[in-house]
């Protein structure tokens, strides 16, 4: 009998065995009959966690060889390929260096780090390593938010004049949530802004182009919260639970981002406009298989947003459930309907497109580090109730 296929698939390594371990574990084991390319698989070789039951749970539940606690037997096993990291914002920065020291390819989760500095010197060994390197932005996948990326880069809209955005959620609106590492500035760098609003200055920079400066503000609504040692003692929390900025691009569009996670009524909302000269693109993650958008040459009986269904026709869609029909459109079944789930293995697909053709990732630790210098500069705006410079560094 002969084998399947005799290519060998690339050996991984994962350091995190929290929520995002279901979905990229999920993403892994998913890929390749997604894809229907016998190169695109990936062999779970090991997972660690500080918290070795999870880690156990985690290798059982989705098929990882080993499991373990010491991220060192991933960065530095010669048997593994690429390491996926999915750890606090703060230990980033020393397990992706190893990694890369170590000769690895590396997906890592946002933000890329703590802070600008920091990210910097990740970029840079990046790289240096001349290993493929990959910032888990999702939505950037999304054949939405993809396609929005075309119709704006054909022109249909002309010269983009603003950018509104924002992620806001309300699951931390609830007071009794422990004081867990993402509401310290030591380990998460930002709060809302950092976790949520780390995805919609990717997409901002991804559809509109690059920052020139920022003038922002930031709120924190719920200052102590239970220890997670002790819930009967409380501690301080040390982020933002929601924060708003302006912007302006240095193409000459102006914008907004939002970020909030304390926000009653806002469950996982991912939204965007671009408005051009000439129309323009609207997106919400609460319609997730929709893209809205909007021409001003339209007559005007018939002006105003039309709902784009997604299916085979836009990027990355194919994957999934929308069977061809054999029509000369090549469109076949639409609004079948995509998920959370199908993101991550989008991103994944194309982190293997990646690592098979040996070219740059997007988004990489460069698009990392610039969302990280954005964050950086919001922060300080706030601080200072002053208009703020973006720095880019030279990579």
């Amino acid at each position: 009998m002969k084998p399947v296929t005799n290519k060998k698939p690339f050996k991984v390594g994962m350091i995190g065995a929290g929520f995002m371990a279901k979905l990229h574990s999920l993403s892994m084991n998913n890929i390749a009959g997604l894809t229907d390319d016998p190169e695109a698989r990936f062999d779970l070789m090991r997972i660690v966690d500080v918290n070795e039951a999870s880690a156990k749970k985690e290798a059982e539940r989705w098929g990882w060889k080993e499991f373990g606690t010491d991220w060192k037997t991933v960065t530095r096993d010669e048997s593994i390929e690429i390491v996926d990291i999915a750890t606090p914002n703060d230990s980033h920065c020393e397990i992706c260096l190893d990694a890369f020291a170590n000769g690895k390819h590396v997906i890592c989760e946002k933000p890329l780090s703590i802070d600008s500095k920091t990210a910097e010197l990740m970029a840079r060994k990046a790289v240096e390593s001349g290993k493929i390197h990959m910032v888990n932005f999702t939505y950037r996948a999304w054949p939405a938010i993809a396609q929005a990326k075309k119709i704006i880069e054909s022109g249909a809209i002309g010269q983009i004049r603003h950018f509104e955005g924002h992620f806001l959620q309300d699951h931390n609106n609830d007071p009794t949530i422990p004081l867990h590492w993402r509401f310290k500035k030591s380990s998460a760098g930002a709060g809302a802004l950092g976790d949520v609003g780390s995805h919609i200055i990717d997409l901002s920079r991804f559809l509109v182009g690059e920052f020139d400066s920022v003038s922002a503000t930031m709120q924190r609504f719920i200052n102590e919260r239970p220890l997670v040692e002790d819930r009967s003692r409380k501690g301080a929390v040390e982020v933002d639970d929601f924060t708003n900025s302006l912007i302006k691009f240095q193409n000459g569009a102006t914008g907004t981002i939002k970020a909030g996670w304390a926000l009653p009524g806002y469950k996982n909302d991912v939204f965007f406009a671009v408005i051009g000269e000439k129309g323009s693109i609207r997106f919400s993650w609460e319609r997730s298989n929709e893209l809205q958008y909007f021409d001003s040459s339209d007559p005007a009986y018939l002006s105003g947003y039309r709902s784009i269904l997604l299916g085979r026709a836009h990027p990355g869609a194919e994957l999934f459930w929308f069977p061809d029909l054999g029509g000369e459109s090549s469109v076949g079944v639409t609004a079948q309907g995509m998920g959370y789930g199908e993101a991550f293995a989008l991103t994944f697909s194309h982190f293997v497109d990646s690592l098979k053709s040996e070219k740059s990732a997007s988004p990489n630790f460069i698009d990392g580090l610039r969302c990280c210098e954005i964050i950086d500069a919001i922060k300080t705006s706030a601080a200072e109730g002053t208009w703020q410079q973006v720095h880019l560094a030279e990579i």
